[in-house]
């Protein structure tokens, strides 16, 4: 899932208001996040972190989002003596991490709200190859941490050898979207993003075999009772991927610190590229603190190929011809890891994405009229590429867990 970066869409405009209001400067600063711990091994059974520890306080209680009727046994009427003391024999599920200062609050789901004991279970399905079709993929197969949850490839082949026709997105800060899921906002919520994804990534249709491999092993039943009161089922492995998900969130960056009184955090440099950025209008779809405004603009990328290999991005959802072209635009934090860059993965470098919206895109019929060349010297190039940088941060959840 993960899409290259339409970096510094130099002057799209910004269809809503900025998350929430920031500092003049370049907005937000974020407190250090808690360790996460020691790498583990990515494999059933291996040695691993647990989540971070983000202290005493945990989100909400059970929600009931599985039930009999799904397919599961429910707890509540006793069918299952040895489930229920598996379920006591967990180990407490690690509090959720904060949410970095400064940044909003994600938008809970109605009918699945985040908890410790989904987060958990996510968490390690996310990185468990056993809930493909054939056991060959995960969801972190395509969204590494290292790499701020993103692939390092253009596009990325599904389960079965089919290739994905966009570059898979970063999934630190994703729950934060506004305005739909995927480059071009065709699904409405995290949870169903989810759903689509174990369907059509991981090849899950039907679920019904993954559904009853899950609850063959017995740690992985128990945690599903803990979080759901119900076995597996079709419907709550993709809750509880989500609420991973709205967990998963990076900050902390050397530019937060800076903004926060660190004068040491960042260089002269950086600085000087924060005003380049600004001048630029990049903060016009770029907005602080998420670098997003959760938009969808037109900046040409793909259209200087020969029509039959154009990608017409959110047209393809609206089918309004006023949607062609047009591409949600991604958060700049962590962008210094995300190469390749743009839906297609055409920029393998970040300079060479700075320097395509600097030139004003690609001319086309629907380019964002906004979107203008700027010319910079090569000393506020290589500051805006210093500033760029510096909005490397920490995400929540930087290694893999334990796996049952």
């Amino acid at each position: 899932m993960r899409s290259a970066v339409c970096l510094l869409a130099l002057a799209v405009a910004c269809g809503s208001a900025p998350p929430k209001p920031v500092p003049d400067s370049t907005r937000e600063a974020v407190e250090p996040m808690p360790d996460a711990g020691a790498k583990p091994a990515n494999e059933p059974g291996g040695t691993a972190m647990g989540m971070a520890d983000a202290g005493p306080e945990t989100l909400g209680a059970k929600a009931d989002a599985g039930s009999a009727a799904d397919g599961g046994a429910n707890l509540r009427d006793g069918s299952d003596a040895g489930v229920s003391e598996a379920v006591e024999q967990l180990p407490p599920a690690p509090p959720i991490p904060e949410t970095p200062p400064f940044l909003p609050a994600v938008e809970e789901s109605k009918d699945n709200p985040t908890t410790p004991e989904k987060v958990a279970l996510g968490y390690q399905l996310f990185y468990d190859k056993r809930l493909s079709k054939d056991g060959s993929m995960s969801c972190e197969s395509c969204h590494h941490p290292e790499l701020a949850y993103t692939s390092g490839k253009a596009t990325d082949a599904k389960v079965g050898g089919a290739m994905n026709k966009r570059n898979a997105p970063a999934m630190a800060n994703a729950a934060y979207h506004q305005n739909g899921f995927y480059w071009d906002g065709r699904t409405p919520n995290m949870d169903a993003v989810c759903a689509a994804a174990w369907k059509g990534q991981l090849g899950v249709d039907p679920p019904d075999e993954v559904v009853k491999r899950l609850n063959a092993i017995p740690a992985y039943r128990a945690e599903f009772h803990r979080a759901f009161e119900s076995d597996a089922t079709a419907k709550n492995v993709p809750f509880a991927l989500a609420a991973f998900l709205r967990a998963l969130k990076t900050g902390n960056a050397p530019w937060d610190k800076y903004e926060q009184g660190d004068k040491k955090a960042v260089s002269r440099e950086a600085r000087r590229g924060s005003q380049v950025f600004q001048n630029a209008r990049c903060t016009l779809c770029h907005v602080p603190p998420l670098y997003t405004d959760s938009q969808f603009h037109n900046v040409g990328i793909g259209f200087d190929k020969p029509e039959a290999q154009r990608d017409h991005g959110r047209m393809d959802a609206t089918k309004d011809q006023a949607d062609d072209g047009k591409f949600l635009t991604p958060s700049l934090r962590d962008v210094a890891k995300t190469a390749p860059y743009f839906h297609d993965g055409s920029a393998t470098a970040l300079s060479d994405a700075v320097d395509r919206m600097l030139a004003g895109g690609v001319k086309n019929p629907n380019l964002d009229p906004k979107l203008k060349r700027a010319k910079l010297s090569p000393r506020d190039r290589r500051a805006l590429l210093a500033y760029l940088e510096s909005l490397t941060g920490q995400v929540t959840f930087p290694k893999a867990p334990d796996l049952p």
